[in-house]
């Protein structure tokens, strides 16, 4: 089930894609960017018993993926609660920007009020790619999706949808949604490739846990190589995903806030301990009730016995990262949250009925990447 991949374009000079570079500010664990031509991950993760992983770059290149092994997704485990602060300089200094919700529109400009420095050639080609890179002595891949729709010089978000564990890129693709709200609103897609079909959550999954594989980096790495290749809009870049891909965006929200401006995690809770992002960001979970490989209400679950802390509590370890104040509010049918959080940022839980573990395909008709846009919308990086 590893699914067909197609051979896209090049990007960038001769098809070498991740000349320029982003580093991870404020010291995270896992900050490694792309300089260039170069990938580091400055500080791979911290285990909850203080082990310390590191990754090292690599030159970017251009290429083709390779396809992943198809199956069923499975999950992060291990969470414990945590009380974090942030810095008061980093409090309601948030400047957001209010756009129309979830009607299809043309391609927009939304950081009209900060230019976006496009460059100077654009040579990501519409429809789909896909590339690689060498991050932390590994070749990594992604595919890459441009709406026919996009105009050159125009800056647009860009949104990374991580598969789950034992899926692959394909897979994620054609069954998220994301690629049918690109055409509709005019924004890029990435959809990058687990190790071994897996992301390192830190105490989960796979491969990718057991070698200690710098996937935050490898995430900020292939945010640099589009944004080389592309009009990328750097306040508007997001991250959502499924199953273990969703445990992992929860660690970038944790680890990556500096360049991750709001998150949004289908059918996992928060496990990354200790979560401590360098400035307050938005998140939204979306979880089915009767899910029974992540159960809704959290403890130890599936096969393996992994520990969740739950829908519920992960909704409330957010609420306190975020430093969110007043009782919890009713958002729309299904969805509740916090609206009053530092720096402008929201926190949601959307727990939809008669709904198990793939939450894209739910019993409520609700659209996974619909209600998360309309959050991404409200919320670009201050």
């Amino acid at each position: 089930m590893g699914g067909s991949r197609e051979s896209g374009g090049s990007i960038g000079t001769g098809g070498a894609m991740g000349t320029g570079g982003v580093t991870g500010s404020g010291g995270r664990p896992g900050s490694g960017g792309a300089s260039s031509g170069t990938v580091s991950g400055a500080g791979g993760r911290t285990r909850a018993g203080g082990e310390t992983g590191k990754g090292t770059g690599g030159a970017a290149t251009g290429g083709s993926a390779t396809g992943g092994a198809g199956g069923a997704t499975s999950q992060p485990d291990a969470g414990s609660s945590r009380d974090t602060r942030f810095n008061d300089a980093a409090k309601d200094d948030a400047a957001k920007n209010d756009v129309a919700t979830d009607a299809p529109t043309p391609p927009l400009d939304i950081a009209a009020d900060k230019p976006v420095q496009c460059p100077s050639t654009s040579t990501l080609k519409a429809g789909d790619s896909t590339f690689s890179l060498q991050h932390g002595g590994l070749s990594r891949s992604y595919r890459v999706y441009v709406p026919s729709s996009i105009k050159a010089g125009t800056a647009v978000p860009l949104i990374l949808d991580f598969h789950g564990h034992g899926a692959n890129a394909a897979q994620e693709e054609s069954s998220s949604g994301w690629k049918k709200k690109a055409d509709q609103v005019g924004f890029i897609m990435v959809y990058p490739e687990g190790y071994d079909s897996s992301w390192n959550v830190g105490s989960c999954c796979g491969k990718a846990m057991s070698e200690n594989v710098d996937d935050v980096g490898f995430s900020k790495a292939i945010i640099a190589a589009v944004s080389q290749a592309a009009c990328i809009d750097p306040r508007r870049v997001y991250a959502t995903g499924m199953s273990n891909g969703a445990g992992f965006v929860h660690r970038l929200g944790c680890e990556a806030a500096d360049v991750i401006a709001a998150i949004a995690a289908a059918s996992a809770d928060l496990v990354t301990d200790p979560c401590t992002p360098v400035r307050p960001i938005s998140e939204l979970s979306v979880r089915g009730l009767a899910d029974t490989m992540v159960a809704y209400e959290g403890g130890k679950t599936g096969s393996t016995g992994w520990y969740s802390p739950g829908a519920k509590g992960t909704l409330e370890l957010w609420r306190k990262i975020d430093e969110c104040t007043g009782s919890v509010q009713t958002t729309r049918q299904y969805c509740e949250g916090y609206s009053t959080c530092a720096a402008g940022v929201e926190v949601a839980l959307c727990s939809l009925p008669n709904t198990g573990h793939d939450t894209y395909n739910n019993a409520v008709g609700m659209s996974v990447p619909d209600i998360a846009w309309e959050m991404f919308q409200r919320q670009p990086m201050p």
